[in-house]
């Protein structure tokens, strides 16, 4: 896959935020200062699976829908957010190896990897989206965007279907996930 394309002083300042957020929640973490969410095996149902779908394509959902904007900063604010929610899982990620047990810990490391796949996914096929965008005076904006939107979704459906079922199946496993 690709790179996302943004400016370098960006990318210090993301990186720069995930090694300071991932620091804070570590020693949150470890001083027991804050504790995260205990993780368990659950029942892997219908009612569970389907949830945890629906999550995931709100995901995709919000990101397709700020692909519309020609413009590249909400692919930024996005790639920020979706950063943060994985910083966090990873502190979790933590936590949960140092509990001892593990089988959910490779469990939730397979959430936690789907997890991101989806997210970096997802900023891809809209980072895309928005630069193929040939949108010039004969075409209309919305033709123009729904071309591009097509061809980057057949480009990146299969790794989007993949970590959108793994996600599924991790995330139905690993919480109590209900409608």
């Amino acid at each position: 896959m690709q790179k996302l394309g943004i400016s370098r002083f960006t990318s210090r300042i993301l990186i720069g935020w995930c090694v300071l957020l991932f620091a804070i929640l570590l020693v949150l973490n470890l001083a027991h200062v804050s504790a995260a969410n205990p993780i368990v095996f659950h029942a892997l149902t219908l009612d569970g699976f389907l949830a945890s779908l629906l999550m995931g394509l709100r995901i995709i959902v919000l990101f397709l829908v700020f692909s519309t904007l020609p413009k590249r900063w909400p692919v930024t604010l996005l790639a920020f957010l979706s950063l943060t929610m994985a910083i966090v899982a990873i502190t979790q990620l933590v936590s949960v190896f140092l509990a001892g047990n593990l089988g959910v810990s490779l469990l939730y490391l397979v959430f936690v990897a789907s997890f991101c796949g989806l997210l970096y996914t997802a900023i891809m096929t809209t980072s895309q989206t928005i630069m193929h965008n040939a949108w010039d005076e004969d075409h209309k904006y919305f033709i123009s965007w729904f071309q591009s939107l097509m061809d980057n979704i057949r480009r990146y459906s299969l790794p989007l279907l993949g970590f959108l079922l793994v996600f599924s199946f991790a995330l139905s496993m690993t919480y109590a996930v209900t409608f």
